[in-house]
């Protein structure tokens, strides 16, 4: 019969560790999953209304699809004229969500807006763009699966908004289920390593068997784990990528912004729980200013739906 310290440490382990793994997959795998069939259901549409959705989605930035016969003029690279301020735009719809951008695809949408001397151009994909595909084009917007998830999710009509979230939750249920399984194994393999360890119940009273410390020179008791001293610990540069996702992450903690995203790679689009404050504006710019390539950043605030208009700032010009 297995001892009460198995069925305890087991027990309470297993709780311990199942909570934690549900909470997590709650607070941190709900929104990847939702974009996940949300990007699965935008792929399965017709490509025309696909694309009406990409055109909609890009209206918050100024665009409009192109009228007359300029509309008419597209390229093999470019499926669409777009207009804004009166200057003609490019944009290439890759639907799939299989799709791999690389340098190749960006070449060619760039040689399209040389030869119709565009403004620029836009490459939306539900697929993904490859790390440095548009780095020899810095005047192409590119946009892949979860960044055009983005801007297309506010537009969605609500029966479809219902069924993407259910085919999350289920999924998401799935995935709470093998984590408690894996936390009930964490919790066998506990109770099993407490029982070798624990020969009886005098053992525990009186404290047999227990092992000293080993001693640092000097006599000193050597604390495992010890953390290294921080100056210890070279600086760590982050990289332009790297850069972007932290900043994404630290400016949620200025009050009323709820998420925030890149859709372009000049753009970080700010979901605000009401429409933005001066003061509110100036907090972000405050967390903007730390970092130093992207101080320039464009900001679009966007407040929920019928609470006010999107606003675009600027905290830098340089």
């Amino acid at each position: 019969m297995p001892s009460p310290i198995f069925l305890l440490t087991t027990v309470l382990v297993a709780a311990v560790a199942g909570f934690a793994v549900a909470a997590w997959l709650r607070s941190s795998r709900r929104r990847v999953l939702e974009a996940d069939e949300g990007i699965r259901s935008l792929a399965s549409m017709r490509w025309r209304e696909f694309s009406h959705f990409v055109i909609e989605a890009l209206h918050a930035q100024g665009f409009e699809a192109a009228r007359g016969e300029a509309a008419t003029q597209t390229t093999q690279e470019a499926d669409l004229v777009l207009d804004r301020n009166g200057e003609t735009w490019l944009l290439s719809v890759k639907q799939g969500a299989n799709y791999r951008i690389g340098a190749q695809m960006v070449d060619e949408l760039a040689r399209a807006v040389r030869f119709r001397n565009a403004r620029g151009g836009i490459l939306a994909t539900l697929g993904r763009i490859e790390a440095g595909a548009g780095r020899a084009h810095p005047g192409l917007e590119l946009l892949d699966g979860p960044a055009l998830w983005t801007l297309i999710d506010p537009l969605l009509p609500p029966s479809l908004h219902q069924d993407i979230q259910r085919r999350a939750h289920a999924r998401l249920g799935r995935e709470i289920a093998l984590g408690w399984g894996a936390a009930l194994l964490v919790g066998l393999l506990a109770g099993s390593a407490t029982g070798m360890f624990t020969s009886s119940d005098a053992d525990l009273a009186t404290g047999a068997g227990t092992v000293p410390a080993a001693a640092a020179p000097g006599g000193a008791p050597a604390a495992a784990g010890s953390p290294r001293p921080a100056d210890a610990l070279p600086p760590v540069p982050l990289d332009e990528d790297a850069a972007r996702e932290s900043l994404a992450n630290a400016i949620t903690s200025v009050g009323g912004v709820e998420r925030a995203v890149w859709p372009t790679r000049s753009t970080l689009a700010l979901y605000l729980s009401a429409e933005a404050t001066d003061a509110q504006v100036k907090a972000i710019c405050a967390v903007v200013d730390r970092y130093d390539a992207l101080r320039a950043v464009r900001l679009q605030l966007q407040p929920p739906p019928g609470a006010g208009r999107v606003r675009f700032r600027q905290c830098r010009a340089f």
